[in-house]
């Protein structure tokens, strides 16, 4: 039992802090994840929280100069994940329809999630 459980938690460390940031290597703006429109609500939430993480990982000079690891960007997100859900995405459509839309949400949620200047994509 003990052992099932190291095995989970570490399994998602390790695709949290490494898989995370290599799927998004090249991307400049999160409409680089985003080809296909209109774009689902729910996949586009769970492909800002991996974007974050690779914000966080991507600015790791920049967080440095705030004092900021890139672990604690990422914690910072988490901790911040669920409240700035409800609040950028509470009135949102189901589906984004436009690249104005994804930009803008993507905007708001990043600015929501990681309060820290001169963070960029």
């Amino acid at each position: 039992m003990l052992g099932s459980i190291v095995i989970i938690v570490a399994g998602f460390s390790v695709n949290k802090y490494v898989f995370s940031s290599k799927v998004y290597d090249g991307v400049t703006t999160v409409t680089d994840i985003v080809a296909i429109y209109p774009v689902n609500i729910f996949d586009f939430k769970q492909k800002m929280q991996n974007y974050a993480y690779h914000l966080c990982y991507k600015n790791e000079d920049r967080l440095s100069q705030q004092h900021v690891t890139s672990h604690e960007c990422v914690d910072s997100h988490d901790s911040l994940k669920r409240e700035c859900e409800d609040k950028v995405f509470r009135l949102a459509p189901l589906n984004l329809q436009n690249k104005e839309e994804v930009l803008n949400y993507a905007k708001q949620y990043t600015q929501c999630t990681l309060p820290y200047k001169y963070i960029i994509g």
